[in-house]
């Protein structure tokens, strides 16, 4: 038999390997998506790239963990490697973009699977004390893969094949199955289970329908209020349903514990306030202060970095000061930050790269402190349940932070673009694209290209604002947790692992 820490080390690097795969899916392929629509067309099915993978990637995290809490870590996790595997494979052999998005929910689907029940195992093999070091390195990993995947995917299609932007996916999957397969072993208790399939189905087809409404902004106001309506019903029927199923895949009961419930709301609202500045930063950049795309990505950069190096000091501080005033002084930082983007937007780079490493410093802290409580207060049992439960409030508050900053700088733009005359004879959506391409943007009237900068300088400014309440609600929360440190759960089952 592998030696324990040995097989621990494999595991480890194993799942970081994955999860990497999933971050970097997640930065690479924005960038060759220009050269995927110039290959497939298909311009007016843009978004559906991205919306397929972020609605499949969504919706069956608590599915996922659920299940992972009743057959065990490492079948779930394999099945959610190889489904991202083949979904990508897939993804580059499409000859059409409907085929394209098919593969691409087929990926997310997959990569579903991967995030909760990786950080799941973690909480099963190490000790209060070394878990948050190796969750430190897991938000290492998207840290990284934020600042390598726009480069990684431009240079890819520069020298070979968009396709291989998906197909890179195929052999490193294969390694990350074989080795996992081989080096990490469960002693699971094997007992009848019941699965909630009327439970997950009302689930997914609700935040399906919901998140739609949100992101599909070129739908006329009426289907869009009608698609909300009809996800918002579902919820309900799904909330109804959860206190009657016999193994409910979300255990509504969990949300009586007050640090669990207030812990998905901090990461709602964090998750609201992050994608949104990894979505319209990056713009900001470059159509305000006219940068190139590496200028851009580098917007980022700060918040992204901060966040693993103070993750890596969470365990101490947990120890020594307890979780509340972990959670208090991210949450503090977190509102500075959101503060410091607001201001140096329209004051300096120097403000903004301090806010955005604030921002990235808070989540650190209360993120990552607060998923290694709950991760300590819980059994065995409910741990994939608590573990996937943050990631998917996480990422369901960045869907709804990215369409809420969107309706506001659409409904800005098209407003001042109305009420400004020099503007009537162009196409406002055309020349926002020609800012950010540096030969079109030089090419056009002084006088309509510092119009149209300034429009977008306002509108922009406007959705960094909302940001500051997206943060000022992670504060409100993070100040509402519980002092009391959880009871404890059982012991980490590293003896049962191996």
């Amino acid at each position: 038999m592998v030696p324990r820490t040995h097989s621990k080390t494999w595991i480890v690097a194993t799942i970081l390997l994955a999860m990497m795969l999933t971050a970097l899916d997640m930065t690479i392929v924005g960038t060759a998506m220009p050269s995927i629509i110039a290959s497939l067309h298909g311009v007016s099915l843009y978004s559906w790239v991205f919306s397929a993978y972020l609605l499949t990637s969504t919706t069956p995290v608590p599915i996922y963990s659920k299940l992972a809490d009743m057959y065990g870590r490492k079948p779930v996790f394999l099945a959610g490697a190889a489904l991202f595997t083949v979904g990508s494979a897939l993804c580059g052999a499409a000859v059409n973009m409907p085929e394209l998005i098919l593969f691409r929910a087929l990926q997310g689907l997959g990569a579903a699977g991967v995030l909760p029940v990786a950080l799941t195992i973690v909480g099963d093999l190490f000790t209060l004390e070394q878990r948050g070091r190796v969750q430190g390195l897991f938000s290492a990993v998207w840290g990284l893969a934020a600042v390598v995947g726009p480069l990684a995917g431009a240079w890819i299609v520069e020298n070979t094949s968009w396709r291989w932007v998906f197909e890179i996916n195929l052999p490193i999957g294969l390694l990350v199955l074989l080795i996992l397969w081989r080096t990490f072993h469960e002693v699971i208790a094997r007992r009848p289970h019941d699965i909630d399939l009327v439970g997950a189905g009302l689930m997914s087809a609700a935040v399906v329908l919901v998140m739609a409404a949100l992101l599909q902004t070129a739908w006329s106001p009426s289907l869009r209020s009608a698609t909300g309506l009809a996800g918002l019903a579902l919820l309900a029927g799904f909330l109804v349903w959860e206190t009657r199923a016999p193994e409910p895949v979300l255990p509504l009961a969990i949300f009586r514990d007050r640090l669990i419930a207030l812990s998905s709301v901090v990461n709602l609202a964090a998750g609201m306030l992050m994608f949104g500045l990894i979505s319209y930063l990056p713009l900001f950049v470059q159509t305000v202060q006219g940068g190139t795309p590496t200028m851009a990505g580098r917007a980022i950069t700060p918040m992204m970095v901060a966040w693993p190096i103070t993750a890596f000091g969470v365990s101490p501080l947990l120890m020594r000061v307890g979780h509340r005033r972990v959670a208090v002084a991210g949450g503090l930082m977190i509102a500075a930050g959101a503060l410091g983007v607001a201001w140096g937007v329209s004051a300096s780079p120097l403000v903004l790269g301090i806010g955005t490493a604030l921002v990235g410093s808070g989540m650190g802290l209360s993120l990552t402190g607060l998923l290694i409580t709950l991760q300590g207060a819980v059994p065995w049992n409910l741990r994939g349940v608590v573990t996937g439960t943050t990631q998917f409030f996480r990422t369901i508050g960045g869907a709804i932070g990215v369409a809420a900053m969107g309706a506001l700088f659409n409904q800005n733009t098209m407003a001042l673009a109305a009420a400004t005359p020099s503007l009537h004879a162009f196409s406002f959506s055309r020349l926002t694209t020609v800012l950010i391409v540096p030969h079109l943007r030089a090419a056009l009237p002084p006088e309509v290209r510092n119009t149209i900068v300034s429009i977008m300088g306002q509108s922009l400014h406007a959705v960094f604002l909302l940001g500051i309440g997206f943060a000022a609600l992670v504060l409100v929360s993070v100040l509402g947790l519980p002092a009391a440190k959880p009871s404890p759960a059982e012991q980490p089952l590293a003896e049962e692992a191996f």
